[in-house]
């Protein structure tokens, strides 16, 4: 009666047909009890094929699916219907009633237990097929034919069987513990080579990286330590860096993100440098090879691309720019193309590219401040100078500071000592914040237009600013003279005295000269309308003022001329009128 079964079920599936037909690609098959049984025990279904589509029959994927998932379509069909013949699967509707028959039979006691259906069979007691096995709940399968009920294996003593190992996709306990042991592996190779690359002993290199920067800066070049950084990429770290005899110029650190390129012998491209920290001399830039100069020490073998620059200072003599930030762009020729760089706060920027007659360099500046210390702040400033050995010279420049602008060149040398040496055409200072800049005592008021010459020459900045020399012609309009009324003065005549009080004027002109030890003003003329006064005043660094002034007070018919005499201490001033 099986064998009626399996050709009913071959029939349905045309196998014995002439010419059999597909199978239903839509079909979905799940396991029967049977073949539940025969997933747990690898002896029941030992043909690989046959095993390998049966764990992958799970009451969802269709027959297309399994096709596409396994990747040969006839495999599946054939593995398909010999398990269907096996009844290890069947359609989904009849594996869930021969589930439903196996949980029924589980509960029955042994006498009742030879008496009940097969498993894959639709259980009806009201069927009159019941007796014989055969069930009528799903008669049709998506196969389009009649589907008989599956057979009942035959229970038989088991036979040793020898079967080929079967690897199977949803059974990754196979490899799961050669997947381990790989991952493991490189883990190991990993921890293993950052612990050679970062316990390495590159201190050993130390001699030959000082002689290879000491071609490239052209001067004698110590380093404090040569360290590796691994994360998140390696880079060489050399730490520590003075330059010169006396190491008074500073490297913090020297990065060399692509590390591995400078392995091996013979000349070495590396794309870019990083320069991290410290200061270097404006000089010193000037006697590397990048700049032009002759190497003393013989070529270099490293060849650099782009050198990046972070939080590095240039000084000149006693002077000192910084920090500055940005990039310098090397030729393939080893020659500088072009510098970008600025301060850290972005107040000014630097641009040098090299020239016949030294290093052009370009300045841009916003809201720059000279030094730290200095009380002035160049809203604006645009400048083109030449950076020689010992000396910059700002061949034009035109800077907006103090309400107003100037215009000129300025040239500062530090070969010895510090010395500076400028002049500048001045429109529409104003007065007041030219005052709170540079003689806050001083209480004047008023726009100032002219010219102005400097000379200073000292050790270092204070002493050069100390002993500099200055000269100012100046036209000051509508402007006020705080701390003295000598209109007043002038009235009251003879023997009397004003203390404080201002004076209004519509024109001041005066020529100052600044001298390291007193001010003295000459030609001074000013004049209110109806009121006017000539002469000159002097002025110590202690702000002492003495000035002596014809006063001139006109009427519709009359002119009055006195002397009178201004003194005191800024901003306390008293006039006096004597005879």
């Amino acid at each position: 009666m099986i064998d009626t079964k399996i050709a009913v079920v071959k029939q349905r599936h045309g196998i014995l047909a002439k010419n059999p037909t597909a199978m239903n690609p839509k079909l979905v098959f799940a396991k029967t009890p049977t073949g539940d049984e025969a997933v747990r025990q690898s002896t029941r279904v030992v043909q690989r094929n046959l095993r390998m589509v049966l764990v992958q029959v799970d009451g969802k994927l269709s027959v297309e699916e399994l096709a596409a998932k396994i990747g040969d379509a006839r495999l599946v069909d054939n593995a398909l219907r010999e398990l269907e013949e096996g009844g290890f699967i069947a359609p989904a509707l009849e594996a869930m009633s021969a589930w439903k028959q196996s949980q029924l039979g589980s509960g029955k006691s042994k006498a009742g237990a030879a008496q009940q259906p097969p498993q894959n069979a639709a259980w009806d007691p009201s069927s009159s097929q019941f007796a014989s096995g055969e069930s009528t709940a799903s008669t049709f399968s998506s196969f389009g034919k009649p589907v008989p009920p599956l057979k009942v294996p035959v229970p038989r003593a088991p036979e040793p069987v020898v079967a080929e190992p079967v690897f199977v996709e949803d059974e990754p306990a196979i490899r799961r513990p050669v997947g381990k042991l790989v991952g493991l592996a490189v883990t190991l190779l990993v921890v293993i080579a950052a612990a050679v690359v970062l316990l390495y002993p590159y201190d050993r290199f130390k001699p030959d990286i000082e002689a290879e920067l000491s071609r490239i800066v052209n001067a004698k070049v110590q380093v404090g330590d040569v360290r590796v950084r691994m994360a998140p990429f390696p880079v060489l770290r050399i730490v520590d860096v003075r330059i010169g005899e006396g190491g008074g110029q500073v490297v913090d650190e020297i990065r060399v993100p692509s590390a591995f390129s400078l392995l091996g012998g013979g000349p070495r491209r590396v794309e870019r440098v990083e320069l991290v920290g410290g200061q270097v001399a404006a000089d010193q830039l000037l006697a590397m090879p990048m700049w032009g100069a002759q190497v003393a020490g013989g070529a270099t073998q490293l060849g650099v691309r782009t050198i990046s620059v972070d939080r590095v200072s240039v000084t000149a003599g006693s002077m000192r720019l910084g920090e500055l930030a940005g990039e310098l762009n090397i030729a393939a020729d080893g020659k500088l193309e072009k510098a970008a760089l600025q301060t850290m706060d972005g107040t000014l920027r630097v641009s040098a590219v090299p020239g016949q007659d030294g290093i052009q360099v370009g300045l841009e500046g916003l809201g720059w401040r000279p030094t730290q210390e200095s009380p002035l702040t160049l809203d604006s400033l645009q400048a083109k100078a030449v950076l020689q050995p010992g000396k910059l010279s700002v061949r034009s420049f035109e800077a907006t500071a103090m309400g107003g602008t100037a215009r000129g060149s300025w040239v500062i040398d530090w070969g010895r000592g510090l010395a500076m040496n400028g002049e500048a055409t001045l429109e529409r200072m104003e007065m007041k914040r030219v005052s709170a800049v540079f003689v806050s005592s001083l209480q004047l008021e008023g726009t100032m237009s002219g010219s102005f010459r400097l000379r200073g020459l000292g050790r270092d900045w204070d002493p050069m600013w100390r002993n500099a020399e200055a000269y100012l012609d100046a036209t000051i309009v509508r402007g006020v003279l705080n701390g003295v009324d000598l209109g007043e003065a002038a009235r009251r005549g003879y023997g009397s005295m004003v203390r404080s009080g201002s004076t209004r004027f519509d024109r001041l002109n005066v020529k100052v000269s600044v001298e390291p030890a007193r001010v003295v003003g000459r030609d001074l003329s000013l004049n209110a309308g109806m009121f006017s006064a000539t002469g000159h005043f002097v002025s110590n660094r202690e702000r002492q003022v003495d000035s002596n002034l014809l006063v001139t007070m006109q009427t519709a018919v009359s002119s009055l001329t006195l002397p009178v005499k201004v003194s005191g201490i800024l901003p306390n001033l008293q006039a006096s009128v004597s005879r």
